[in-house]
């Protein structure tokens, strides 16, 4: 910033001792003034402009938070929460939530099967919430109800 403010005062002072020939006799106090002055006014002006620089920038990074969408008044208990609503995909269908006997006791999952024939986005599950149950009819496969919710997946509730 003062850089170029330098430069300028620089450029302008070659200028004027090359147009009009100075006098010996120095500056008097009215000179001094005037110089003192014209500094201020030049530093107050740069001031100026560095402040409204400064605006603007902050300006334009706030309008970049709310074109990539992040609401500044959320607060931060809900960052790690899913606000998505893609048509009913985060939404799987309650009749597919289980309860399974096991001889640990009774296991709930989403059953695989189930979620191939009434959700259409069984592939975009994540894989880390999936489930293998063995029970006296042979192993079930499907996918654990605390895990998806967590994932920011819900059932709907409807029986």
């Amino acid at each position: 910033m003062f850089k170029p403010m330098i430069a300028g005062i620089t450029a302008l002072s070659l200028t004027l001792a090359t147009a009009s020939p100075l006098q010996a006799n120095g500056l008097d106090r009215e000179d001094a003034g005037k110089l003192l002055f014209g500094l201020a006014a030049i530093a107050i002006l740069g001031a100026a402009l560095d402040n409204r620089d400064r605006r603007e920038r902050r300006s334009e990074r706030e309008a970049e938070t709310v074109q990539r969408g992040i609401d500044p008044n959320r607060s931060w208990s809900d960052l790690n929460r899913e606000h998505r609503n893609d048509n009913g995909r985060y939404t799987l269908p309650n009749r597919c939530l289980r309860g399974v006997d096991t001889r640990f006791g009774t296991q709930r999952m989403f059953a695989q099967r189930c979620l191939e024939r009434n959700y259409h986005h069984v592939n975009s599950l994540p894989a880390r919430c999936a489930v293998r149950v063995y029970t006296d009819d042979g192993p079930r496969r499907g996918f654990d109800p605390l895990c998806l919710r967590e994932q920011g997946y819900r059932s709907d509730r409807r029986h």
